[in-house]
């Protein structure tokens, strides 16, 4: 069977998590710290924020608006994921109003391939590249099982703004000017600055993904070669490494399937048929779904 996507771990990984586990403290602490840092680095930003889902960051960076009082329209890409749309319908901001003092917009790089649009929130759930420059106020990022990088399911907040990285740091923590660790471990008051929270992530994902990220610039490389093969083949220019979007032709699913070949279709009814593409692809079962897809007659 070739799949369309598989995470790619190993004892690394293992290590990394029973490290963790037999550090005395799985929640966020020094990993989730580490991990930050390393993350904002590889990027480019300044600042960035360990968050439980890629919709938890989405969640923070509407919030950060909607606290602005901004009465505005929502507008979304016509690519779009429903946890962008119902992230921002569950904050209660898609509303349209006969006038409106503010327009928020939301970019998503869908593919993987950057969308060089103004914008004020970037979903970037399925592009992480090196030293990219931020087109909007904030960026999010997935590390879902199946995007280029993995914590299992945890996403990434981040920004060049102090005033929205000390902000977005409030909702994170619960609304809590103290961590959670400061409080067990220096036995510390606290107060709560305002209402929200159940964003953070651990420290067991973190561990993961700071091992994900030193070998992300590997995985970017086999997937772009992988690309450039597919491109080659069928004669494309597609540029992101996330995602083979090839056509909307549904029934190549079905034929793919008699060769246990797994393919996605992404945004339905009207969406992409993606092909398989992950680092561990190798030449010959590349080989065999190009060939299969030349095959297929409509």
């Amino acid at each position: 069977m070739i799949p369309l996507n598989i995470p790619i771990l190993d004892q690394r990984e293992k290590d990394a998590v029973s490290a963790v586990l037999n550090s005395g403290w799985i929640a966020a602490g020094k990993e989730v710290s580490e991990f930050e840092k390393e993350f904002a680095d590889y990027v480019g930003v300044k600042y960035a924020i360990f968050t439980n889902s890629c919709t938890a960051a989405l969640k923070m960076a509407y919030k950060y608006f909607k606290e602005k009082g901004y009465r505005f329209y929502y507008l979304l890409e016509p690519n779009t994921y429903c946890a962008t749309y119902s992230a921002a319908e569950e904050m209660g901001l898609l509303k349209s109003y006969i006038s409106s003092s503010r327009i928020v917009r939301v970019s998503m790089h869908f593919g993987g391939k950057k969308q060089m649009v103004e914008c004020d929130i970037e979903d970037s759930a399925h592009r992480i590249e090196t030293n990219d420059p931020l087109m909007g106020l904030i960026r999010c990022y997935s590390f879902y099982a199946t995007k280029n990088m993995t914590t299992g399911h945890g996403g990434m907040f981040v920004t060049n703004d102090e005033e929205v990285y000390e902000r977005a740091r409030l909702y994170w923590k619960d609304g809590l000017n103290t961590s959670t660790q400061d409080r067990i471990k220096k036995s510390c008051e606290y107060d709560v600055i305002l209402s929200a929270g159940g964003y953070d992530g651990n420290d067991i994902a973190a561990a993961i993904g700071r091992v994900q990220l030193c070998k992300l610039p590997r995985f970017m490389e086999l997937r772009n070669k992988i690309v450039s093969r597919y491109n080659d083949a069928f004669e494309l220019n597609w540029e992101g490494n996330h995602l083979y979007p090839f056509t909307k032709e549904k029934g190549l699913i079905k034929h793919l399937l008699q060769y246990d070949i797994r393919c996605g279709l992404f945004y339905p009814p009207d969406g992409f048929v993606c092909l398989p593409l992950y680092p561990t692809l190798s030449r010959e079962d590349q080989d065999f779904v190009i060939a299969k897809v030349k095959e297929y007659k409509p």
